[in-house]
């Protein structure tokens, strides 16, 4: 479990691409591109947010509550991060650079 303002702080310290590494080597890189995404997908008529990444956030399934909690018909917002638009834009950035990566692993050069 991360603190509140760990990003905030990881984006102050000019640390985001560090924490977002090691919090993708934590928890997988599909659990945090669901979970920003979700996030992302709350406010895609915020500005903040640049097409690409609103784009990339509708690629995702909709977390749906558990069970018990559809008899109600509040929203999960327990599953959406509560960050600065910015810092969260940034941050799907690197998930979106790590998903290419993943997809298109670099070769290695033959060694002569």
């Amino acid at each position: 479990m991360m603190a509140d303002d760990a990003l905030s702080h990881a984006y102050d310290s000019n640390k985001l691409k560090e924490f977002m590494e090691q919090l993708i080597r934590m928890h997988g890189l599909e659990r945090v591109s669901l979970l920003l995404s979700n996030t992302i997908r709350e406010a895609l008529w915020d500005g903040r947010y640049s097409r690409e990444v609103k784009a990339w956030a509708n690629h995702y399934p909709e977390i749906q509550p558990a069970p018990a909690e559809q008899k109600e018909p509040m929203r999960v917002f327990a599953l959406n991060l509560y960050e600065n638009p910015v810092i969260l834009n940034q941050v799907a950035r690197i998930a979106m650079q790590k998903e290419k990566e993943l997809s298109h692993p670099k070769q290695k050069e033959p060694e002569l």
